[in-house]
């Protein structure tokens, strides 16, 4: 709001123009049938003159309440862009315990219904409150200065429904609470129904996941209804009660106009004046809806942004050259996740990946490769002192550093809803023709796209989901080569391609001029063979390390997987 003050300020003024305009109306029309019902002779001039001004302030007012419109409602979108914006940013900072703490469903719905409801709530919302205490403040003014008692009578009921609205509130406060709770419930089932389909399909789920779906479904109809239901009943009440308030100014008034000298045109002016609390009282129940809304959104987007990406500030002073002299260093890493403190994941990891040398990293399911990764990456915070670019902390870096220096190719990699031609060329801006096809080439996905009708400007969908596995994970490597780095980290991406693909893309790795340096995780030992160097992790520890020739000549998880992987001619070598 502060942003927008001085939109703010001139919507107020606009506003105030039109209120004022409005209330004077029926002063002006009072005048002029007072004028009229005197039948003085040369009171013509007068009554053209007050039916001037009425008609003047009847235009005038469409174009302040346009104007005063276009000023409140601009700032509510404007809002609603950069919270957007905003929440994106943070949402890429924020680590991984947050989104384990809260499905993406969960954000979704937030990024969408919570600040639709902030967007109202600064625009329309704001507006409406205002115009509305002004109507309820003047109009009573108004009326009071007509005539006290008649005002008195009008005011009696008003208060009785204000006590009303406050029950009604409440309840609808509770009802909204459960409704965004339940829409981030909804959201969150249909995204993981989504990404899970394959597995509905394959366990014959679709009963299990369509009577889920209905059930939170229901209970989301269940809040909304309840709303509906409270804004059903209370605005009927306060219908009636307008309705009910114009018999008691019939009565009273008229009896006031025949008694007590009221002229015909004040009582006119008071039903006017009477007939403007019409809309603010009817329009009440979906102003404080708004309102609620918006700062109960509020609340919950303030959850996200409250969150700490638990990232310390990088040190402006701390720099490595534009490219790495030293390579990676991993001194005595050791991690658990935040949702599992006392369950390491990794314990005492200590290696090096030089300039120009491809490391190996080997080990079973669950022995901590990709938390390594993650870690040397940013993904995960890892402590001071443990990773290291040129001997600098990666933590003093700050993560925008440190993900200069490196790419990552993940096991899963996500592709967006868009070409294979526009994924492969994610990072880089107006790529020549021929390099994408040398991309394409290193990946493998020539003798794929010949099988594809619109070749490499097919769109495979969100998270590729129109590709296997294997295409996929060589479409995130040719992706990477597109780019050039300092180190090069690649998480068992050969794990969904077949043999005679694996060779090749072995040969591709190796001879990958890009990257300076290579960290090579997989639990094929084939990809592993020509590493200058292979760390064999076992339970979050390094278990041996060597060259392939070393590690094949003893005994250990990683001689006992290449005997497994290879050829009985091979398995025994002497």
């Amino acid at each position: 709001m502060r942003e927008h003050v001085s939109s703010y300020a001139f919507g107020a003024m606009f506003l105030a123009a039109t209120l004022w305009m409005t209330f004077a109306i029926p002063r002006y029309l009072a005048e002029a049938i007072d004028t009229l019902s005197q039948d003085h002779p040369g009171d013509e001039g007068d009554f053209t003159r007050l039916v001037g001004w009425i008609a003047f302030f009847a235009v005038a007012i469409v174009v302040t309440r346009t104007a005063s419109r276009l000023l409140f409602f601009t700032p509510g979108r404007r809002a609603e862009f950069d919270l957007k914006n905003r929440l994106l940013i943070h949402l890429s900072r924020l680590q991984r315990d947050f989104y384990t703490r809260n499905p993406s469903g969960s954000i979704i719905s937030r990024i969408n219904n919570d600040v639709n409801g902030v967007r109202m709530l600064l625009g329309s919302g704001l507006m409406t409150l205002l115009s509305t205490a002004g109507t309820l403040s003047l109009a009573p003014y108004y009326m009071y200065a007509i005539s006290p008692r008649l005002t008195l009578y009008s005011a009696l009921p008003l208060i009785a429904g204000f006590a009303a609205l406050q029950v009604a509130l409440r309840r609808m406060r509770k009802y909204q609470v459960r409704h965004m709770t339940e829409l981030q419930h909804l959201s969150q089932f249909t995204v993981e129904g989504l990404n899970g389909v394959d597995v509905l399909k394959s366990y014959r789920g679709y009963g299990w996941a369509e009577q889920s779906f209905g059930e939170i479904s229901a209970n989301v109809c269940k809040a909304a209804i309840g709303m509906s239901n409270i804004r059903a009943y209370f605005m009927p009440m306060l219908l009636h009660l307008t309705n009910g308030l114009k018999v008691v100014v019939v009565l009273i008034g008229g009896a006031l106009v025949i008694r007590e000298g009221m002229t015909i045109g004040e009582f006119t002016a008071f039903m006017l004046y009477l007939s403007m609390l019409v809309s603010p009282l009817m329009g009440m129940t979906f102003m404080l809806f708004v309102l609620q809304r918006g700062l109960t959104g509020l609340g919950s987007l303030l959850e996200v942004f409250d969150a700490d990406p638990g990232l310390p500030a990088p040190e402006p002073n701390a720099r490595v050259a534009p490219s790495l002299k030293e390579g990676l260093s991993v001194r005595a890493l050791s991690y658990a996740y935040p949702d599992e403190p006392d369950r390491a994941v990794l314990t005492d990891v200590t290696f090096s990946v030089g300039v120009g040398e491809v490391v190996g990293v080997f080990g079973a399911v669950g022995s901590g490769k990709s938390t390594l990764v993650n870690l040397i990456n940013g993904y995960l915070t890892p402590s001071h002192g443990a990773v290291f670019l040129d001997g600098v902390d990666a933590l003093v870096l700050g993560q925008t550093a440190v993900r200069r220096h490196i790419v990552t190719v993940a096991q899963e990699p996500f592709l967006f809803s868009d070409t294979i031609a526009e994924n492969i060329a994610l990072a880089v801006d107006d790529v020549e023709r021929e390099t994408l096809r040398a991309a394409v080439e290193r990946g493998a996905l020539t003798p794929d796209l010949a099988r594809m009708s619109a070749g490499i400007e097919t769109v495979v969908g969100e998270k590729g989901i129109t590709l296997s596995g294997g295409q996929k994970q060589r479409v995130a490597l040719a992706r990477a080569t597109m780019v050039s780095c300092d180190l090069l980290l690649l998480d068992d991406v050969l794990s969904a391609v077949d043999h005679e693909t694996e060779r090749y893309l072995i040969d591709q790795i190796y001879r990958f001029a890009h990257a300076a340096s290579t960290l090579l995780v997989s639990h094929r030992i084939s990809a592993l063979e020509r590493a200058n160097q292979i760390i064999v992790l076992g339970e979050g520890r390094v278990l041996d390390r060597g060259t392939h020739a070393e590690l094949i000549a003893r005994a250990g998880i990683y001689q006992d997987a290449w005997r497994l992987q290879t050829s009985d001619t091979r398995a025994h070598p002497e």
